[in-house]
């Protein structure tokens, strides 16, 4: 057997192994993080191997010719090339309902260490094409090709290598700079990297985008140019070979703008290729090294260096594209280009050739391990739960308010009621209880609600970045629930703490009784911080998550058979629906003192078996509201 290291984040310690069984080569993935692919198929079991298959480890591809591994991509994560090959997007016009071209037949290459700046009119394709070329987005037809493999066909075993940088900042204002990148740095490096060695890779960091000097400052206290340098520390802490910014320079001034296009060219100075959007073409002048004009209608006007393109459209100075632009139509500018010098030396000529390298390994077993094993779930889950919980203690106003909705709310329902002990009216007394213990319960279940309902859709942005690296949704969400429901449980702590202590619930000096109670209230705090989070993953904007929210809770008030009696389809309905329908009956099981003489109290297990369903519901909801985005959608 022999053991091949192959050194990269997304390369598990004992990754794959590929053995030989009565003359025939088999592949396995060793349960790593990342995966394993054969012909750009994730695989699941151990699988046969023919000559002409291809494996693909981390961003390493491996060509097996029958008794060796041939390696097709270049050893090194810094070295990936990007070819795409007359791409076309055509989607419907929303007004007109006619087709609408966003992107025509574009063909184009970038190469390691190259600074590619796309620019072009409003409505020209850049975003689509950004979108396109990072594997966001599947073309209509046409394909893109990443160190000899087709992005969109084997787009799971390439997209780590990929880092997209949105022009909107996903950031946590109220963390650090350091902290940020700290979290950052540790959800995207092996899960054996010790806290030094994380604070060894963020002070790299820190230093390459020039923030050292601004380390512990608060993100909300940034300028927009150091957002923007935080944004990409934040994505290139994994090292990507291929970086793409999409219009992250927009609204900086000029200083601003042009320090960004210097740290850029760093990048690229150091293997990276970098595609960028950008508006200010002074200083895509001074450090492009390419820069791809698309026209209306997605067309390609022309490829080159920076001066060759002034040359081309016979201007001074890049800033005059526009007005020079506008003398001719897309498909002349279009037509133009392929018939000149530049097409030839920028698209025709950097088409990639597939050539046969050295063979790897002549064994019949290979191994491929990495000094470090990527992230894996427990420890995702760990720095996922601290950043939630930093986050929590740090931003003390909210702190502060979400405690102090807790003691008022308390307060409000213990002034309200009274001492429920002491009735000369049997009835009043009983409206009393019920309606005190109702109304305990709906706070309760608000809290928790309330607390999550825009935790989730507030950095969207930020978690699917993040997915694309490393971050697994069902850990997010697990990390998001443990927090809040503590969160939520304290809150629910103190109302009940106080109602009781005030008003004398029913069953509080039975220590069985209180129990129940008590775990009553706990299931729906917890289940009030599920709703919230259902609300927060389906949503798709924090004002809709807000909106919700009453939309939710008003059902939990009206149909929970306790102020108006329910019969019928009606109270069917709330059975499957309403969750404070089943926590109202779990809180008075076996207290008389709750209903009416003749009336028997619900036993306990049966509602709180029906509270277990609607958490699985919430669970659920959640998770489809997580669920990746479509890569053929959109604009």
């Amino acid at each position: 057997m022999v053991n091949v290291r192959l050194d990269h984040p997304t390369v598990d310690l004992r990754h794959a192994k590929i053995s030989t069984r009565g003359g025939q080569f088999l592949v396995a993935d060793l349960r790593s993080t990342y995966g394993t692919f054969v012909d750009g198929e994730r695989v699941r079991r151990e699988q046969a191997i023919v000559r002409g298959s291809r494996i693909t480890i981390g961003p390493f591809t491996f060509l097996f010719d029958g008794t060796s591994l041939i390696p097709q991509a270049t050893a090194s994560a810094t070295q990936l090339s990007i070819w795409c090959d007359r791409l076309r997007r055509v989607v419907t016009n929303r007004v007109t309902g006619a087709p609408l071209t966003l992107l025509h037949d574009i063909t184009i290459a970038v190469r390691p260490r190259e600074l590619v700046c796309l620019i072009g009119p409003s409505g020209s394709g850049k975003s689509t094409l950004l979108t396109t070329l990072s594997g966001r987005m599947r073309p209509d037809q046409g394909r893109v090709v990443v160190g000899g493999r087709d992005l969109h066909a084997e787009f799971d075993a390439i997209k780590h290598d990929l880092a997209v940088v949105p022009q909107r900042d996903a950031l946590h204002a109220s963390l650090t700079v350091r902290q940020s990148l700290w979290y950052a740095a540790g959800l995207r490096l092996p899960s054996d990297t010790s806290s030094r060695e994380i604070d060894a890779a963020v002070d790299g960091l820190l230093q390459e985008v020039g923030l050292a000097e601004r380390q512990g400052v608060r993100v909300r206290d940034l300028s927009g140019g150091q957002l923007k340098r935080l944004s990409l520390a934040n994505e290139i802490a994994h090292k990507p070979s291929l970086v793409f910014l999409d219009e992250v320079t927009s609204g900086l001034d000029e200083l601003a703008d042009e320090e960004m296009m210097q740290l850029f060219r760093q990048l690229v100075d150091k293997g990276r290729a970098v595609v960028c959007i950008t508006h200010n073409t002074l200083n895509i002048e001074r450090n492009a090294h390419l820069v791809v004009v698309l026209t209306t209608g997605g067309r390609l006007a022309c490829v080159g260096a920076p001066a060759e393109v002034c040359d081309f459209f016979a201007i001074k100075r890049l800033g005059d594209i526009y007005a020079a632009m506008a003398k001719a139509t897309a498909q002349s500018w279009e037509s133009r280009f392929r018939q000149h010098p530049l097409f030839r030396r920028y698209v025709e000529e950097r088409r990639p050739a597939a050539g046969p390298q050295a063979a790897v390994s002549q064994a019949a077993t290979f191994r491929a391990v990495s000094a470090r094993r990527p992230i894996g779930h427990a420890r995702q889950f760990a720095l996922l739960s601290g950043r939630v919980a930093t986050l929590q203690v740090r931003d003390i106003k909210a702190l502060a308010v979400s405690l102090s909705q807790a003691v008022f709310t308390g307060i409000m329902l213990a002034a309200a009621f009274g001492d429920l002990e002491h009735w000369d009216d049997a009835v009043t007394g009983l409206v009393k209880q019920r309606n005190a213990a109702f109304f305990l319960l709906v706070s309760v279940f608000w809290l928790g609600c309330n607390n999550a309902a825009t935790e989730i859709v507030k950095e969207r942005v930020l978690f699917e970045r993040e997915r694309a690296v490393s971050v697994d949704a069902g850990v997010y969400y697990l990390a998001k629930l443990c927090v809040l429901g503590m969160a939520s449980l304290v809150q629910a702590f103190l109302v009940y703490t106080i109602v009781d202590s005030v008003c004398g619930l029913p069953c509080s000096g039975d220590a069985a009784g209180a129990l129940q109670q008590a775990l009553s209230v706990t299931a729906v705090a917890v289940l009030g911080t599920l709703t919230g989070l259902a609300i927060s993953a389906l949503s798709k904007s924090e004002e809709i998550a807000v909106r919700a929210v009453p939309i939710v809770l008003i059902p939990q008030i009206v149909l929970a058979n306790v102020i108006a009696p329910l019969e019928g389809v009606l109270r069917w309905a709330a059975q499957i629906l309403v969750s404070t329908y089943w926590s109202f009956q779990a809180f008075t099981s076996g207290v008389e003192e709750y209903y009416p003489p003749g009336d028997d109290p619900p036993a306990w297990l049966p509602p709180m078996g029906m509270l277990g369903v609607h958490a699985i519901a919430m669970v659920v909801l959640a998770l489809v509201g997580l669920r990746p985005p479509s890569r053929g959608g959109g604009r």
